[in-house]
């Protein structure tokens, strides 16, 4: 058994009424809310971790991978978007390496990305707030551009050299720090960036920094075009990813906190979107981060992740090959998760309330 570093033992003796399987941990209420929104013989297969005061209480797969391999707590889920909070957390690495700044201008880095007319100059922090004003490689209105790019210069597919190449040549929808508009095309130009500042493939940085510190060896990223997709993980790895969140294992604490901190338009309007997470205040206190995913054919990735900074409290969702996870309907699902837990550490009597304070090593 690998049990993501804590004693099954203990844990049930703290316990009672949760479930261990093999390397599963079930609360079967959690699984009840599951089985109302993922019900049994459903299409494609989803991954469930629930993590409280840094403890792991549910980690548990249902259906299947390709219609054949059962869903585990150690089966690669593509993450789709959930992909750019490691990108950023590259980001905000090099700002404490004191190798980049959220102001400097992304011609520093890509000459080409020169401004448009009467525009100002892309900033990084443009990039990481989706307030770039930049065309998305993903809409299927730019395919037509890309392909001829494709075409004239002999590639099967774009790296984020060549994207960038690309963009520098596309018009922008409009001019930085006037509008938020989540794009793809933002992110992985902070990745060729990354690139450009380490003087590394963005995936050798990534593994170095990231995946090799903390043990995230079934995670996997491509080797070409990175920053907005492209990336599988699995629930066990993730753990590891969200315990270095709530530890704050990886930054300082000064920039820690600069990775929750609502991004700005240039009049001063708060975006509600930091390094790679949608962030939500109450009386400027941070309450919750966020973030979704949704892949394409190849995976039909589902995702949510969900992160209560009060309670300490982290829902992750990695549904796969089942279209029917639309982005209301997976934070709603997430929610219900977070709402229940909550629940449980409220009422001792529920059974719940010892386990919540098993802390995980490390």
């Amino acid at each position: 058994m690998r049990f993501l570093s804590f004693s099954v033992v203990a844990f049930i003796g703290l316990a009672p009424g949760i479930v261990t399987q093999a390397d599963e941990v079930e609360v079967p209420g959690i699984t009840e809310i599951v089985r109302k929104h993922f019900p049994a013989g459903s299409e494609g297969g989803l991954a469930m971790l629930v993590t409280k005061d840094n403890a792991i209480i549910h980690s548990k797969g249902y259906g299947t991978r390709f219609g054949k391999e059962r869903i585990t707590p150690q089966t690669p889920m593509p993450l789709a978007s959930v992909t750019k909070q490691f990108a950023a957390m590259c980001v905000a690495m090099l700002i404490e390496d004191g190798k980049l700044s959220m102001t400097d201008k992304v011609t520093k880095y890509v000459p080409a990305m020169r401004p448009e007319d009467g525009m100002r100059e892309l900033l990084i922090r443009d990039l990481l707030w989706h307030i770039n004003g930049l065309p998305n490689f993903i809409n299927a209105k730019e395919k037509e551009s890309i392909d001829k790019y494709k075409t004239r210069h002999g590639l099967q597919r774009l790296t984020n050299e060549t994207h960038a190449d690309w963009l520098s040549g596309m018009p922008g929808r409009r001019a930085p720090g006037v509008e938020f508009e989540y794009t793809n095309s933002g992110y992985v130009l902070l990745a060729r960036i990354v690139e450009i500042v380490a003087g590394m493939p963005f995936h050798d940085f990534q593994q170095q920094r990231i995946f090799d510190v903390l043990g995230m060896t079934a995670t996997k990223d491509s080797q070409t075009f990175n920053g907005s997709g492209n990336m599988t993980t699995s629930l066990e790895d993730y753990a590891k990813w969200d315990r270095a969140l709530w530890n704050k294992s990886l930054l300082n604490e000064e920039t820690t906190k600069r990775l929750f901190q609502s991004g700005k338009l240039d009049n001063g309007d708060p975006v509600g979107y930091a390094f790679g997470w949608f962030v939500e205040h109450e009386g400027g206190e941070l309450v919750e981060t966020s973030h979704g995913g949704h892949g394409g054919p190849a995976s039909s990735a589902r995702n949510f992740v969900l992160r209560d900074i009060k309670n300490q409290l982290t829902v992750v969702l990695f549904a796969r090959e089942n279209l029917r996870f639309n982005k209301a309907a997976r934070r709603a699902f997430a929610e219900e998760v977070r709402d229940y837990v909550r629940n449980l550490n409220e009422s001792p009597r529920r059974g719940l309330q010892s386990a919540f304070r098993l802390k995980l090593h490390g």
